[in-house]
């Protein structure tokens, strides 16, 4: 997968959510003869479009798209497995003399595609469904118990990464942390990266947020999670257990809107809290693309 660093270039356009990025991507991709490879771990769903801000298809017509809405709601989302097909894309694209943009929120599924991921074992099927019957809390005392160190490595917050920790430690019998030290798989060589952060100053970028959360819900994102509960055979009493097992909950706005059809919120309160929600995912997007990608600044 070498390709000549002198003549090929990748651009990656990064940013926090609503910040502008698909309209970028458009823009560059028709001024620049580029086709738009996402990186957005939600949008390789084919499911809850409104709530993960799917390109539109008039969006999707003036460009060519590629790796959106290809996973199925039971499928994993696995970073490799996006980044190998991610850099699959990006020769075939190259070899076409065409400008590969490469465009998502997912800050670490860009960080692997540029500087590799060291190599974490397979987990069997057993193990999986043991881990995602387990209450979130009482899976994180257990690591931490185990694995005291994960306890400074990985935050509460980061739900994946904690729930991948403790399937590895019943894997292996490991932490995480002893595969970080292996040499990293790569996925391509010889690249040259371009960045393009679509930031704005923070005042405008929350009202952005809002209005853009104001407009999912007049789009029918209330219908669109009741029909995805529908085809899921939501059970209320297993809700935990759901939000776990199905990565396109990690959607915000779904888990608040499946509270309200529930009963357990109003329709004002699940707004508000999506809207917080969305504006806390945000700021940190913005502090991790300041502290790990210094380069695109």
């Amino acid at each position: 997968m070498n390709v000549n660093a002198r003549t090929k270039k990748v651009l990656i356009i990064i940013g926090p959510t609503a910040s502008g990025k698909t309209a970028r991507a458009i823009e560059i991709a028709t001024e620049r003869n580029g086709v738009i490879i996402n990186c957005d771990s939600l949008q390789t769903y084919d499911c809850l479009k409104i709530l993960t801000a799917f390109p539109s298809e008039a969006y999707m017509k003036r460009a060519p798209h590629e790796l959106f809405g290809y996973l199925k709601y039971y499928d994993e989302s696995s970073a490799v497995a996006w980044a190998t097909l991610a850099s699959q894309r990006v020769i075939d694209t190259l070899r076409r003399n065409v400008l590969p943009i490469v465009v998502g929120g997912t800050g670490f599924y860009i960080n692997i595609l540029v500087n590799g991921i060291s190599p974490l074992p397979a987990i069997s099927d057993e193990v999986r469904k043991y881990v995602a019957r387990m209450d979130y809390d009482e899976l994180r005392a257990r690591l931490y118990e185990v694995d005291p160190q994960a306890k400074a490595a990985i935050t509460k917050q980061q739900h994946h990464q904690t729930v991948r920790a403790y399937e590895i430690l019943l894997e292996t019998g490991k932490s995480i942390l002893s595969f970080k030290s292996l040499p990293k798989k790569t996925f391509l060589q010889d690249i040259e990266y371009e960045y393009d952060v679509t930031e704005c100053d923070r005042k405008r970028l929350y009202d952005r947020i809002n209005a853009r959360f104001e407009r999912m819900l007049d789009a029918g994102a209330v219908d669109e999670v009741e029909q995805f509960l529908y085809t899921i055979g939501y059970s209320r009493s297993e809700r935990e257990a759901f939000w776990r097992r199905y990565h396109i909950f990690s959607a915000i706005g779904a888990k608040e809107i499946t509270m309200y059809l529930d009963g357990d919120i109003s329709f004002s309160l699940m707004k508000e809290v999506a809207t917080r929600n969305l504006r806390h995912y945000a700021k940190r997007q913005i502090t991790w693309i300041r502290h790990q990608m210094p380069q695109t600044l």
